[in-house]
């Protein structure tokens, strides 16, 4: 995603529900994305999902192109990424930006099973291997 952590902006949870149907799917016009949130059971009219897609470009977090007549959008950020802006966000504002606090805080207050686990030490030990090669040059 282009913009800058002192850029983030928290989306509605309609607009979440967008972006997840951009991440399914793929780009999407308004009509095709309207139609598919409809199938799973989001009701709202084309004009809804169109303020929710200007929104979503306005904060960074959709591409629009146009094809045609049609204006197509495409998810500009990952799920992860999009995670990570909300647990930085989360971390400052709960935690006076002490990332580790708010990790630790969220594996101590979930059950966490072996594969869990696994991940967790994998991505940990990953973490220690950057931070070594960082040191060394």
């Amino acid at each position: 995603m282009s913009r800058r952590d002192e850029d983030f902006q928290a989306i509605s949870d309609a607009e979440l529900e967008v972006l997840k149907q951009l991440w399914g799917s793929g780009p999407g016009s308004p009509r095709v994305l309207r139609d598919a949130l409809a199938e799973k059971g989001s009701d709202w009219a084309y004009t809804t999902v169109q303020t929710l897609l200007h929104r979503l470009l306005k904060k960074g977090y959709v591409t629009r192109k146009r094809q045609g007549a049609t204006q197509v959008y495409t998810a500009d950020c990952s799920q992860d990424e999009l995670a990570v802006r909300h647990m930085d966000d989360l971390a400052a504002r709960v935690y006076d930006a002490d990332a580790s606090s708010l990790v630790l805080s969220l594996v101590e207050g979930k059950r966490l099973n072996r594969g869990d686990l696994k991940r967790l030490r994998a991505t940990l030990e990953a973490a220690e291997e950057r931070l070594k090669k960082g040191n060394r040059g």
